[in-house]
């Protein structure tokens, strides 16, 4: 009973944050589902950095893009584990995706792109885990691979539906967005031993609302359990 109340007394301080954004919160026209992407990680065939190679993925689907964070000292086996959602426009059935090394005094250098036709599948109700070949300076799809986990939810046309992410600035026709935390059970276990009398699914729902965010997620449990 305590941890509901402190659950209820948490997601109505969320359901302020959601409101003041209603205005944004629609699903667009044109959209046949919402789907979903986990850049999990690469497998690159060359390190074009001087010292090292610090590599970010950049994936378009539609006009909307999104960017991971930077794996630093990556190298050619970054691993970036993040979250994309993103309605689907109708007649869209691949997305754009590139690899960048992120340099400190000079332009970030694109190292890997590739065209990826989603596939089929999940829009039969499957979840694909597979790796995708990229392309660049050694030739076509001779980059290194990456590996992808896509799913498809039909769109819920309702009033109200909400898509939970984190935008950045607008440029130009594109829409830039930050991909999202995947929250894994040993963050869920490293807060709970943080915090033993909240219950595990209480912390993984804070977790993501802050986008795995942990000092963020501890900040909300202090200021939760403090109300109660």
């Amino acid at each position: 009973m305590k941890d509901l109340t402190l659950l209820k007394k948490y997601y109505k301080n969320v359901m302020k944050n959601v409101l003041q954004h209603a205005f944004y919160s629609f699903v667009p026209p044109n959209t046949c589902g919402r789907i979903s992407i986990t850049i999990v990680e690469a497998k690159l065939a060359k390190n074009y950095g001087l010292v090292r190679m610090d590599p970010y993925c950049r994936i378009r689907i539609g006009n909307t893009v999104f960017e991971t964070p930077t794996s630093i000292s990556g190298g050619k086996s970054p691993k970036w584990n993040r979250i994309v959602n993103a309605y689907l426009p109708y007649g869209v059935e691949s997305v754009y995706l590139q690899v960048f090394d992120e340099r400190a005094f000079t332009v970030d250098e694109c190292i890997a792109w590739s065209h990826i036709v989603l596939p089929n599948g999940i829009f039969n109700g499957e979840v694909i885990d597979d790796w995708y070949q990229l392309s660049g300076q050694q030739g076509e799809g001779k980059e290194g691979a990456i590996n992808l986990i896509t799913s498809f939810t039909p769109v819920d046309a309702s009033p109200g539906a909400y898509m939970n992410i984190s935008s950045v600035p607008q440029r130009g026709n594109v829409i830039f967005f930050k991909a999202n935390a995947a929250i894994t059970n040993e963050d869920v276990s490293e807060m709970q031993a943080m915090f033993p009398s909240i219950d595990m699914e209480i912390i993984r729902c804070i977790l993501e609302e802050k986008n795995g965010n942990k000092e963020a997620a501890v900040s909300a449990i202090l200021e939760m359990t403090a109300e109660s």
